[in-house]
């Protein structure tokens, strides 16, 4: 009976240690991630919170933060007497995203409880580039179509004809591929002479119709009115940074120094976005 009694016993030592003492939820699954400050970042379900503040004193240049910043499986260690900190609170009530981005908290809502955490902060990042041109351009990232040292999936305007690639989806269905005004098989997009008169795009006129039958003239072939003068379109595209933080191993112990651990918790993923203008 001893042996029985001593074995149910050290399963219930085992289990408090894996994490299965009496806190709240601890469900932050399906919240998102906020942020503020440098790089203080928290989630808020209902009373709950949960905060990670990393001193992240990286080299990078004036336009690169924490979460626009390409991480490559990067660690931050959290210890109990280092600069980056792990911190899990319940609330007298659910606090606002204001309450985390002041440098002195609000006196409401207070903290009930409060578990601080130690463990490894793991960031990595999904980062992509994009025109938004509505063509996939992803097979040859190489291809640059009218050589001006950008490659059409970041390039606005591919084909070098001050019309920005977007602009060149004539119907309208959203595809610039399937518009082809010369019927030469190139599409208008990737074609410097769109309708094919002899006259390139670029030195005819995007907005006038000098014989009036609803055609632009760099569209009809039936029309050459020469302008002297470049659009000069603004190219641009999207940067997009997806950064997935991990805490593994992560442990929260509170005032009584109770632990709680985890081999590892997924804190969750943000996107953010930022424009580039190609120098």
């Amino acid at each position: 009976m001893s042996r029985i009694y001593l074995f149910f016993l050290l399963i219930l030592v085992l289990s408090c240690n894996d994490g299965s003492l009496d806190i709240p939820e601890f469900d932050f699954s399906s919240t998102d991630i906020e942020t503020c400050g440098e790089v203080v970042l928290f989630k808020i379900n209902e009373n709950e919170t949960f905060v990670i503040e990393l001193d992240s004193d990286f080299d990078a240049d004036d336009e690169e933060t924490f979460l626009t910043y390409n991480w490559n499986e990067e660690t931050f260690t959290v210890s109990e007497s280092g600069t980056n900190s792990i911190t899990y609170r319940t609330m007298s009530e659910a606090p606002t995203s204001s309450y985390f981005c002041q440098n002195i908290p609000p006196t409401s809502p207070t903290v009930t409880q409060e578990w601080t955490g130690t463990g490894t902060v793991l960031v990595n990042t999904e980062f992509s580039e994009d025109d938004n041109d509505g063509v996939d351009e992803t097979d040859d990232l190489l291809l640059d179509t009218d050589g001006d040292g950008i490659p059409n999936y970041i390039d606005s305007d591919d084909d070098g004809d001050d019309i920005t690639t977007d602009n060149e989806d004539i119907d309208g269905d959203g595809d610039p591929t399937n518009d082809d005004t010369d019927g030469d098989g190139i599409p208008n997009y990737l074609d410097a002479d769109d309708d094919g008169d002899g006259v390139l795009t670029i030195d005819e006129s995007s907005t006038l119709d000098a014989n009036g039958n609803d055609l632009n003239d760099y569209l009809d072939p039936d029309t050459i009115s020469t302008i002297t003068e470049p659009r000069n379109i603004q190219n641009s595209y999207t940067e997009t940074y997806k950064t997935t933080i991990t805490i593994s191993p992560l442990k929260l112990v509170n005032a009584n120094g109770e632990p709680v651990n985890y081999d590892s918790y997924e804190f969750g993923t943000i996107e953010t976005s930022k424009t580039k203008v190609p120098e």
